[in-house]
């Protein structure tokens, strides 16, 4: 006689609530644990922009704080980051960055840290002046007008930082007409981690102290100095924008994009090369 509660393979077993919830709750919690990397490349000649986190949403006018808090919303990660590749003056952008919004923290504080060290380094160097020209340390006076050098240097700098760009943007914009034009903050942003590499140049003019009695050597220093910022900056500058204009450029001619490029290349350089000779003078003297 066969069991009445024997049950086949075919059968259906209909199992209680509570172990039916148990077992979804299961096979919800290792969903859960399943991660995906952001950063896998998609084989194939598809070029993709590396995912990211969903962007916040800032709401308001220009007339509203919260409207501006885009520009600041940075990591102290991503700022280092960021400090750490414009070091190199031959490095180059991602693509997909030149449509992205470029931070205004850095640009203020790199700014900033540049005139501050500007003019401790100025500072010190004229320290080092009067002690090699006096006999004793009493007699140690410095003939240094401070307000003068801190105003022309924050006139001078935050003024090449935000206004060339702009003006840049703006020939981009109404002039040429370029349509996958970058975010004005972009091109501040270019140029204020440029000033970075005034660094060297600025602690590199502390030892004119120790030259003030070989006025020919003192001279050479300063110039020098001059030369090193001015270059190091100018390839980080021009680098990345000969970068971006072969991208917003690239549906002309060669003949037309090679105008284009070489023409703005050209005009960029020339504020660039009057920016250094007005550090020369505003920390160094006379030309």
């Amino acid at each position: 006689m066969s069991d009445p509660f024997q049950i086949d393979d075919d059968d259906m077993v209909i199992e209680p609530d509570h172990l039916v919830n148990k077992n979804t709750s299961s096979a919800h919690d290792s969903m859960q644990d399943v991660e995906f990397n952001a950063d896998t490349s998609v084989s194939g000649n598809m070029i993709t922009q590396p995912a990211s986190s969903p962007k916040k949403s800032y709401n308001g006018g220009p007339f509203s704080l919260n409207y501006y808090r885009r520009y600041f919303d940075i990591s102290t990660l991503d700022f280092f980051k960021s400090c750490y590749r414009s070091l190199n003056p031959l490095s180059k952008l991602d693509s997909y960055e030149f449509q992205e919004v470029g931070d205004l923290y850095g640009p203020i504080w790199v700014t900033a840290t540049l005139i501050f060290l500007l003019f401790f380094c100025n500072s010190f160097a004229e320290l080092l002046s009067s002690l090699g020209h006096s006999k004793d340390d009493k007699d140690v006076v410095i003939h240094v007008n401070y307000f003068k050098i801190i105003l022309s240097s924050i006139n001078l700098l935050y003024g090449y930082t935000f206004l060339v760009p702009t003006v840049l943007w703006t020939v981009l914009k109404f002039y040429l007409k370029v349509a996958d034009l970058a975010p004005l903050t972009r091109f501040i942003s270019i140029y204020a981690y440029a000033n970075l590499l005034w660094v060297p140049a600025a602690v590199l003019s502390i030892f004119r102290g120790l030259l003030s009695s070989h006025r020919f050597l003192d001279g050479c220093l300063k110039w020098g100095c001059i030369l090193l910022g001015c270059v190091l900056s100018g390839c980080s500058i021009l680098v990345k924008l000969n970068q971006y204009f072969h991208i917003v450029f690239s549906n002309e001619n060669a003949e037309e994009q090679k105008k284009h490029i070489l023409l703005l290349m050209s005009l960029l350089a020339i504020p660039h090369l009057g920016f250094a000779l007005a550090v020369k003078v505003a920390f160094f003297g006379t030309l």
